[in-house]
């Protein structure tokens, strides 16, 4: 600009020149600040446009483009918004067929619901579709994106455009074909592809229990496969029995994955395995959980290597099936929900599930028994008549004042029937009842609560019994691993008074009142003089576990370490705190046995270091077992039947090993041992 311009130093973005001068340099005089695009209209065809970047705007419910307007190459209007249908109709239909109803970039929420009723109908159709194609593991039973614009395409008139024309002309359609957009499965899928609705259920029934199951369709996501959806109250009621059968739809992979998963020696006689899987079917299919209310006889593994051993004309059992390499969306996955269907945990070891939520359980299937059944109900109460007004878990009970104890209680949940157990549990100074969720743990809870009220209710004679105690007993007993001599001579109490109830009571369960009398009277008329017996018993082997402790003490040599670590771990194994109601009035009888025992093997051990350390490798096989078995030494309070057992056959076996000369209170051998720990 002229440099004597009023504008030179406002540097507007475009200016009109009245003329242009060529002096030193050109300078346009006469200057005026303008709009480029006041041109526009001036220009006449002079001006040239061009449109880019067509889409689709939900905002504007319409077909956009991005229009530029140049004047002789000079750029008056660099990016302007249009609607595309001014420029290109076919083509801004399509993008509106396109995005707003095949895509669904279109907010129907913001008109008549009548108007998009189909919207929601054709919405509802694809999921319910998509979910089938979870459930088959496919990617092709759906129609693609295509076959839903063609739907659209044949039936909305090419003067449709966008969202406020369609609005205006699907109005007046509804009036005369209100189903006209209304899809069908026929519209997006081939009947023909589809599988047996049974193949894939969305159901799974075990005995009264009926249960959801989900698909999901994505390798390598920890859910991949078939879900069982498990409300909190029914998780522990689940028996871990015919989910390794999988749904009928997948079975046939499943045998073929688990044929391939066969050591090659027998792999051998079934290939191609999808051929074998196929010509198994027939014979699988009679024994499946479909065919036996959820729980089949026997696991898929057991009957398919029933199937599979003639073949190989060698042995086949379950444990040959190497289940890591059978792909992981083959086993069922558990899901456990709470009652607003958030998921509380998830797993394909339904065990270890369990294990993990069994105090939110617990808890969940005592909310749901809210209230014990009335008095003379039937027999386990099922189905029985409860009244909402009073509780099922009571705390701070000292005596028998709750009334019958039932032994199950059930309502419907979910679908499926919760089944709580009523136990009477211990609580140190005073018992609560509590709803359990497996009978196991109920029964076990019981039999420590039921004693807890026995002793509760019979007046306490250890301050009599430690008077009368002899210098020695009492010299014994203070030297014990328990805190006091008191609290010794109380766990001898609770020992003999349940020797007491279960010579009345043999599984230690009372539930009325009236047994629970009958055993609490037994237990007060001879508890001060088994007490008398039980403490001077345990006196004796104090005494004899001193003399136990000396002998170790008395061998300095250093080949001897090992035989005298493990003469003390067997000690501190039977001695410990709480060792007398552990092992129980009848067991505590063995104890001096197994003391001499140790007393024989320690007067050897110097003489006869080898046959010391062959008899001691004969015993750590067998104690290996019992640890791979799950025991521990002491004892777990909850620990199973079996290993209870052979905690105190391997004492027995110790005694035959290291000094015969005692014998054994039964027969012991490694084959009852390893019999008793398969449970044989």
């Amino acid at each position: 600009m002229f440099p004597g311009s009023g504008l030179r130093k406002k540097s507007p973005r475009a200016v009109i020149a009245a003329e242009i001068v060529e002096t030193s340099r050109t300078f346009a005089r006469t200057v005026a600040a303008i709009d480029p695009a006041w041109a526009e209209p001036l220009a006449g065809d002079l001006a040239k446009r061009q449109v880019t970047e067509p889409h689709w705007s939900k905002d504007a419910g319409a077909a956009v483009a991005f229009e530029k307007v140049t004047l002789f190459g000079l750029e008056i209007i660099p990016r302007r918004r249009v609607q595309f249908a001014r420029i290109d109709r076919p083509a801004s239909r399509e993008l509106f067929v396109r995005h707003a109803l095949v895509e669904g970039e279109w907010d129907p929420t913001r008109i008549d619901k009548r108007v998009s009723a189909f919207w929601r109908s054709n919405a509802e159709l694809r999921r319910r579709l998509e979910k089938l194609e979870e459930r088959e593991r496919r990617r092709d039973i759906l129609a693609g994106d295509e076959a839903v614009f063609r739907f659209y395409d044949e039936r909305i008139p090419a003067d449709v455009f966008d969202v406020r024309s369609f609005e205006s002309w699907w109005r007046e359609a509804m009036a005369t074909t209100p189903k006209l957009l209304v899809m069908r499965e026929s519209d997006l899928i081939d009947d023909e592809e589809r599988a047996d609705q049974r193949e894939f259920p969305t159901r799974w029934t075990q005995g009264d229990q009926v249960l959801g199951l989900a698909y999901r369709f994505e390798p390598g996501a920890d859910d991949d496969g078939v879900s069982v959806v498990v409300p909190l109250p029914l998780l522990a009621q689940l028996e871990d029995r015919g989910f390794d059968w999988q749904v009928p739809g997948l079975r046939a992979e499943l045998v073929t994955g688990l044929l391939r998963a066969l050591p090659k020696a027998i792999r051998r006689h079934v290939v191609p395995a999808a051929d074998w899987a196929e010509k198994f079917g027939a014979e699988l299919a009679e024994e499946g959980p479909e065919s036996h209310g959820g729980l089949p006889p026997r696991t898929l593994k057991d009957a398919l290597a029933r199937l599979i051993q003639p073949l190989a004309n060698q042995l086949v059992s379950a444990v040959d099936f190497e289940d890591e390499r059978v792909p992981a969306h083959l086993r069922m996955n558990f899901r456990a929900v709470d009652e607003r269907g958030r998921v509380v945990g998830s797993g394909r070891d339904l065990r270890a599930l369990q294990a993990q939520l069994s105090d939110r359980a617990r808890s969940n299937v005592a909310r749901s028994i809210t209230a014990p059944p009335r008095s003379g109900a039937p027999g386990p109460n099922r189905g029985a008549e409860r009244v909402a007004a009073a509780p099922v878990e009571q705390t701070g009970l000292t005596g028998w004042t709750f009334g019958e104890l039932p032994e199950v209680l059930d309502t419907r949940v979910a679908g499926g029937v919760v089944r709580g157990y009523p136990a009477i549990v211990d609580q140190g100074k005073s018992v609560a009842v509590r709803v359990e969720s497996t009978p196991e743990a109920a029964a076990a809870a019981t039999r420590d609560g039921v004693l807890r009220l026995v002793l509760l209710g019979v007046p306490s004679p250890s301050s009599y019994v430690q008077e009368h105690l002899t210098s020695q007993e009492k010299l014994a007993l203070a030297a014990s691993s328990y805190p006091s001599a008191a609290a010794l001579i109380e766990d001898c109490r609770a020992a003999v008074s349940r020797r007491v109830v279960q010579s009345i009571v043999p599984d230690g369960i009372v539930r009325s009142e009236a047994e629970f009398v009958r055993v609490r009277d037994a237990v007060s008329a001879v508890l001060v003089d088994e007490l008398f017996a039980c403490v001077s018993l345990v006196a004796r082997i104090l005494t004899k576990s001193r003399d136990v402790e000396r002998g170790i003490k008395s061998q300095n040599s250093l080949a001897l370490l090992g035989p005298l670590n493990d003469i003390r771990t067997q000690l501190s194994g039977l001695l410990h705190p709480g060792f007398v109601s552990a092992a129980g009035a009848d067991r505590l009888a063995h104890f001096p046995r197994y003391l001499e025992g140790m007393l024989d093997r320690l007067k050897t051990l110097a003489s006869e270091p080898g046959k010391d350390r062959a008899r001691m490798t004969e015993y750590e096989r067998m104690a290996k077992a019992f640890e791979d078995a799950g025991g521990t030494i002491p004892l777990a309070r909850d620990a199973a039947p079996a290993l209870v057992e052979v905690r105190w056959l391997l004492e027995e076996y110790r005694v035959s090993v290291f000094a015969q000369r005692l014998g054994t209170a039964q027969p012991v051998s490694p084959q009852r041992i390893m019999k008793a720990l398969s449970g044989r």
